[in-house]
């Protein structure tokens, strides 16, 4: 079994301003302290997978790491974190455990993403020191902790008009994706988004269109179809069109002033089909756009359709890379990027994969990807492009053992 290296990471400043405060708790003494602790490089015990038997001295590997938790009397739980090795080895005396290494921005990132993580201890023990996640909001200089969503108020009740809902759209609910939408709002975590996006591709939604009347004297005959034409309406947000889904009637019926229409059902997989359309004019869905709003942009769309192909590049556009990286050099909440080839229905494009901070809201989604989909359009001849965080599950299998294109310099 290939061995993970022990870190050497000391922090002689940091434990002797945490000395000093402890043995008079001065202010001078506590704000020596506070500026160590920002200034500090961590350890921390993980749980991960077992290296591979066969990696080369210097071969890059990526793994995914579940972080150790502590629980205090009162229930509340800390990171575990350590100033060395030999402390680390106080609390688990086990040389074999492994571990990763952080600074204090890092963890103030966990941190704001764990909503049941209370902070950071540091060298828990006796002489341990608690770190709240109100204290490293006021020492990061910005608030960490996780915004509650405002509530969203429950959905009118639809009037029932049987003329203008077909096939079955009148009676179309989603609990299971309405409740995977809550946790996520609620906890953004790679494990609630991949729960999110399965029911996402199971769920039907409720389409409003414009299409030509039936005829009246209609009559179709068993296994007979009748072709309609049908146009799916779009709602614009920030100038741009995107394709309204619905989970059912009551969140419709907070559209206002909706234009003349019906409603079918529709498989998230057709939206995708057509957001994927070469030329489409749509940037993107929204679902339920005017209650607890989930938009999804193209990028992310066209990173979860099934069909896609992922395939390591044989010529890799340098020119691109190079745009990409110099890019990532302004944008410091991104820490390295790989690039993969995508094939979409028998069209060529890239696939961007993403290790950047964690990100809370759409908006930060939408500033955090638009520059790259910006800089990648013009390489991939009008076919959308992929980007996707690294740390979801989806992309942990196609990362594994690659070696980033582009990773931030940390001197």
């Amino acid at each position: 079994m290939a061995q993970m290296k022990k870190p050497t990471v000391k922090n002689p400043e940091l434990v002797s301003a945490m000395a000093e405060f402890k043995a008079n708790a001065t202010p001078e003494n506590e704000k020596a302290m506070t500026e160590a602790i920002k200034n500090a490089q961590f350890i921390a015990p993980v749980v991960m997978d077992d290296l591979p038997e066969n990696l080369e001295a210097g071969e890059k590997y990526t793994a995914q790491a579940k972080f150790m938790l502590v629980q205090q009397r009162d229930g509340t739980k800390l990171f575990p974190v350590f100033t060395e090795w030999l402390e680390l080895l106080k609390w688990k005396n086990d040389p074999e455990c492994k571990t990763v290494t952080m600074n204090f921005e890092q963890f103030c990132n966990i941190v704001g993403s764990s909503p049941e993580t209370n902070g950071l201890v540091i060298n828990p023990g006796e002489d341990g020191l608690l770190v709240t996640k109100q204290k490293m909001s006021e020492l990061a200089g910005k608030d960490i902790t996780p915004k509650t969503p405002a509530p969203v108020p429950p959905a009118p009740t639809p009037v029932i008009d049987t003329s203008r809902m077909l096939f079955g759209s009148d009676k179309q609910t989603n609990p299971d994706l309405l409740a995977a939408i809550d946790t996520f709002r609620m906890a953004r975590t790679p494990e609630n988004e991949q729960a999110m996006i399965t029911e996402i591709r199971k769920a039907r939604f409720v389409a409003p269109v414009q299409m030509e009347d039936l005829p009246k004297d209609l009559k179709l005959e068993k296994g007979q179809t009748h072709q309609a034409q049908v146009k799916f309406v779009m709602i614009q947000r920030d100038g741009k069109k995107y394709f309204p889904l619905f989970t059912d009637q009551g969140e419709l019926a907070r559209w206002q002033n909706i234009p003349e229409h019906k409603t079918i059902l529709i498989p998230y997989e057709q939206y995708s089909d057509m957001i994927a359309q070469e030329g489409g004019e749509a940037e993107g869905l929204v679902i339920n756009p005017f209650g607890a709003a989930l938009p999804m942009p193209k990028q992310q769309i066209i990173a979860m359709r099934n069909g896609a192909q992922l395939y390591d590049l044989k010529n890799i556009p340098m020119d691109l890379i190079n745009k990409l990286s110099e890019h990532f050099k302004t944008e410091p909440r991104i820490h390295a990027a790989w690039i993969m080839g995508m094939r979409l229905s028998s069209k060529e494009s890239y696939m961007i994969l993403v290790d950047h901070d964690n990100i809370t809201t759409q908006e930060e989604q939408k500033e955090l990807y638009d520059p790259i989909a910006n800089i990648v359009g013009p390489y991939t001849n009008g076919n959308p492009c992929g980007i996707v965080p690294s740390n979801v599950p989806q992309s942990q299998p196609v990362i594994k053992g690659k070696i980033p294109f582009y990773r931030e310099n940390k001197d």
